[in-house]
């Protein structure tokens, strides 16, 4: 798809798609998704809790969410092509969230935020809006998104693979202009 801005002469002038990895590290994006969490689910606002969450393998999450109705929601980024074990490495996080506690999840929550006295549960709902009658089970899912400048056509396939069979997969492309 081609991109144009308007000029102060009132012209078009194409945007030229580069390499996000040649100006960028990692880190640019997981800022800009930071900050901008609802953009990266389709069905759902994202609530970012976690930013480079340790696992008990001490491998790391680039960013830890939750959803609406309380599923995990682990993002890995790649600033450039997805690699095939990309979906492995998600799978290892998803695996090990799985086991967390809301007591834990919690703790990663006011690790994040430096704020010792929060509570996810009151956290949740007051980003979501959910009033206090509405019950909520936390974790009782997790979703995987894998976002990178170029899904491969591996992980794709993989991936439609393991939504078919219930497991929570999302790939996302991005473009840097």
């Amino acid at each position: 798809m081609r991109n144009f801005s308007i000029e102060k002469d009132g012209k078009f002038k194409e945007f030229a798609s580069t390499p996000f990895q040649a100006e960028h590290e990692e880190a640019v994006l997981e800022n800009w998704l930071e900050t901008n969490p609802n953009e990266i689910l389709e069905d759902s606002e994202l609530l970012i809790f976690g930013r480079q969450v340790t696992t008990n393998l001490g491998s790391i999450i680039d960013l830890l969410g939750i959803d609406r109705n309380g599923n995990i929601v682990v993002v890995e980024l790649k600033r450039n092509r997805t690699p095939r074990d990309t979906l492995a490495q998600s799978l290892e996080y998803a695996s090990f969230i799985e086991e967390l506690e809301v007591k834990q999840l919690e703790q990663i929550l006011q690790n994040y935020l430096n704020d010792e006295s929060l509570s996810l549960a009151e956290y949740h709902r007051d980003y979501f809006d959910i009033a206090s009658d509405e019950a909520i089970s936390f974790n009782k899912n997790q979703r995987i998104v894998i976002i990178g400048q170029k899904i491969t056509n591996e992980i794709r396939q993989t991936a439609i693979f393991l939504r078919k069979k219930g497991v929570f997969v999302t790939c996302l492309e991005f473009s840097f202009f």
